[in-house]
């Protein structure tokens, strides 16, 4: 099936409705492409996610002119024209990101869009109505802290749907094992039931995991491993798991789960148990609980999409 290509830019101050109007985004994964050797695997995996939900497929590239104009550019060249080659190049961007979705997953329904202003802002806005947003991540060990604050950061923070991230060195395949963060709260029980619908669907083991780092016991701080202290405060957070995970796992009858306590700072206990168990995917909650959003995923899940070294999704 051909893509259908919209090549009016959406205008940065034009409403949620606007945008769904132009790049029908509403039930769709969306999958944000820059033109970079990263883009092969976020289309990959894009494609394999909206075949799975059958869902449409699109595919976004925006255009900062604040980023991509520079003064001596515009003197140069003209606005007009220059604007004129940066739109070009945008749809070619997009044009090879659809041949790759459609190459590997044929029959797909694709369109294609190129939003102008700040990246993070048009993703964010785009995320309200979508199923999936799904976005790149430099390899780990290259400049991931700069990279990733630029747009995927924000984006993880502000959506409104489950957001993918995809290193630029995955290779795409159906996950065989996936860890699934839990702490106790909405955003964690929801990303246990995303991960045992994806169990559901491609046969993984999901492995759910409880951090703990300092706690007290009895008036007691618990620092003895062999300790009955240490053990009552491994029982309470298995408990705290099986809270959590129990009643999602009744409604996936087929999927084999089970509850793991780490000691360790949350990020830490999952960003290790994720490279011990060999795990494909980690999928975590935003842990948005009132205020600012961004602030919560700081501390946790920012850290575990920085340095995971694997695909994560973010749940809100």
């Amino acid at each position: 099936m051909a893509e259908k290509q919209v090549r009016t830019p959406l205008p940065m101050g034009s409403s949620n409705a606007r945008g769904d109007q132009i790049l029908g985004v509403s039930g769709a994964v969306v999958v944000a492409v820059d033109g970079s050797t990263a883009d092969e695997p976020v289309v990959d995996w894009a494609a394999d996610e909206a075949a799975r939900l059958q869902a449409p497929l699109r595919l976004v590239t925006v255009v900062d002119p604040q980023v991509q104009l520079t003064p001596y550019e515009t003197l140069v060249s003209g606005t007009p024209s220059l604007a004129h080659h940066l739109d070009e190049g945008a749809h070619r961007i997009l044009g090879r990101a659809a041949d790759r979705a459609r190459a590997r997953r044929g029959g797909l329904d694709i369109a294609t869009a190129l939003p102008w202003g700040p990246p993070a802002a048009a993703l964010v806005r785009l995320s309200e109505n979508a199923l999936r947003m799904v976005v790149g991540a430099p390899v780990r060990g290259h400049l991931e802290r700069i990279l990733l604050g630029s747009v995927a950061l924000p984006v993880v923070a502000h959506a409104h749907c489950p957001v993918v991230v995809v290193p630029g060195d995955t290779l795409v395949a159906p996950p065989r094992r996936i860890l699934a963060a839990v702490d106790g709260s909405d955003p964690s029980g929801r990303a246990v039931e995303l991960a045992l619908t994806l169990a559901d669907a491609t046969g993984a083991t999901v492995t759910c995991v409880v951090g703990w780092n300092l706690e007290i016991h009895e008036g007691v701080v618990v620092t003895e491993r062999s300790s009955e202290r240490w053990a009552a405060v491994e029982r309470r957070y298995a408990a705290l798991g099986h809270r959590v995970v129990d009643p999602v796992a009744v409604r996936h009858p087929g999927a084999e789960v089970d509850v793991v306590v780490r000691h360790g700072s949350p990020s830490r206990a999952v960003v290790e148990a994720a490279v011990e168990l060999d795990v494909d995917l980690v999928v975590i909650g935003s842990r948005g609980l009132g205020g600012f959003r961004g602030l919560l995923l700081g501390s946790v899940s920012r850290r575990v999409v920085e340095n995971a070294g694997r695909v994560v999704i973010v749940v809100h």
